[in-house]
């Protein structure tokens, strides 16, 4: 790169503002420039609506040489004042940090209660042979040497301001930081997002698993890309954007008042007058259920007369009854279309020893955001020994998205609890479950023991056609999860 005098026109302070009080601000690398972030700045300035500050580290965007003497002292001094002066105007501030800028972060982090924190590509943990014990003073007659750089980012880079050197200095700096961060990781209790690629010509990308394992936080969560690089903004920037979107998003980290989303309570039911009762007892006193949906399946009892009963001193349960028998997969279909919830909580109508609590561990990884689907595992000895046919249980919570897109041929009978497991864990993010110490009413105690063995068998039937068409059929489809 040419030396300069004066800051490089790339190299000055991005500051782009916004009418609120949100910010992030972002601090770039050693060697580097404001420019570092690539497109990050203007999208995070549009989606969120938030003002952008990078400030340009001291010494960057003229010559190595300027560096020469500015130690991390000096740098923290920068950034502490800037952060303080944001926090003064009663700004609600995100950090994020690439590289030695990653470091900072998590500095600014362990000592400010912010918002949130998010650091890329940090030498934490440094490659070979930056990692060489004492190597800054093994090579104190050389200030500055070559950087190591990919092909692919140098092309993207070269309209940029970035020293192709790196500087002796900063091999000091980063190790200090380092020292530092040792003791101050554990004082870090805002959520954190460590981004990070395989293989990172500077660093290793398990320094992300070293944080997260140091820090205070209750929230951390890592995403590492197959990549050989270092600068992800410029080779991955999508990606990471998308990330630390999700990341804010997901964690309402600007602490703005996120509208309750509604959860629908379905339970499907087919002659299940003596037993239902007690299920629907359990789910009105669950508070975090706003309605609760009981599709009675065309019963030759009394389950419609029991569940009218019981909705007349309960608003909160609605109930529809099918003409004729249409199986517990077309019931619960219809339940959707009645519920409002986008959280949706299907639950069978003959199992005991269910409680409150079991329905809020269940509903709750969706509420989060954690899995696509979330099962209650019954304790059954047979459920509990073989795992394949205990996730098949009918007490689970989804999004509603997740229902619409799942294929039509699973919403019949008893094809559909497989059907979902498949659908989510092939073409989502897969499902959680947890065993809870409830269990199901056998067929063959409600119906006697050959009408009983006779219907578990049509429903094996169902279930076998199920792993039959997801596993040798749709595997090779590709189905529109968004």
């Amino acid at each position: 790169m040419e030396k300069m005098n004066k800051t490089h026109p790339n190299a000055r302070t991005i500051n782009l503002k916004s009418k609120s009080k949100k910010e992030f601000f972002l601090i770039h690398g050693y060697t580097g420039c404001p420019a570092d972030f690539n497109k990050l700045p203007k999208k995070l300035n549009k989606e969120f609506g938030a003002n952008v500050k990078i400030p340009c580290l001291k010494g960057h965007g003229t010559k190595i040489e300027d560096l020469d003497n500015i130690s991390y002292l000096d740098f923290l001094k920068q950034i502490e004042k800037e952060i303080e002066k944001d926090i003064k105007k009663g700004m609600k501030i995100i950090l994020g940090g690439y590289s030695f800028g990653g470091q900072l972060a998590l500095h600014l982090a362990s000592k400010f209660k912010l918002n949130g924190v998010f650091y890329i590509s940090p030498p934490i943990k440094f490659r070979f042979p930056l990692n060489i014990p004492f190597l800054e003073k093994f090579i104190f007659w050389k200030k500055y040497f070559k950087k190591s750089i990919n092909p692919v980012e140098e092309e993207l880079l070269k309209e940029n301001f970035y020293y192709d050197q790196m500087h002796r200095n900063g091999l000091i700096i980063c190790k200090e930081a380092n020292k530092n961060l040792t003791k101050e990781l554990p004082k870090v209790s805002l959520p954190c997002l460590g981004i990070h690629s395989t293989k990172d010509l500077c660093s290793k990308h398990k320094c992300v698993d070293f944080v997260n394992k140091n820090i205070g936080s209750k929230i951390k969560e890592k995403i590492i890309f197959e990549y050989k690089g270092h600068n992800l903004f410029f080779t991955k920037g999508e990606k990471v954007y998308e990330a630390i979107k999700n990341f804010v998003e997901e964690n309402n980290l600007f602490e703005e008042k996120k509208k309750k989303e509604i959860v629908s309570a379905i339970v499907p039911a087919y002659n299940e007058g003596a037993r239902i009762f007690n299920v629907l007892k359990v789910l009105a006193k669950t508070d975090i259920l706003d309605e609760i949906i009981v599709i009675d399946d065309g019963s030759k009892d009394d389950t419609y007369e029991q569940v009218k009963k019981i909705a007349s001193k309960n608003k909160k349960i609605k109930l529809f009854k099918n003409e004729i028998n249409k199986g517990k997969a077309s019931s619960m279909d219809r339940g959707v279309k009645e519920a409002r919830g986008e959280i949706i909580f299907f639950c069978d109508a003959d199992i005991k020893n269910f409680t409150p609590k079991i329905v809020k561990e269940i509903v709750n990884p969706i509420i989060k955001n954690e899995v696509d689907m979330f099962i209650g595992v019954r304790s059954n000895k047979m459920q509990t020994f073989v795992k394949n046919f205990a996730i098949n249980s009918g007490e689970r919570a989804m999004r509603r998205k997740i229902w619409e897109q799942l294929p039509q041929y699973y919403k019949h009978r008893y094809r559909i609890e497989c059907g979902l497991n498949n659908f989510v864990k092939i073409y989502g993010k897969g499902f959680g479950y947890k065993i809870f110490p409830y269990y199901q009413t056998l067929k063959e105690q409600k119906y006697g023991f050959i009408k009983g063995t006779f219907l578990r068998w049509c429903m094996n039937f169902d279930v076998f056609m199920a792993i039959l068409k997801s596993n040798f059929i749709d595997r090779f489809k590709i189905f529109p999860v968004k």
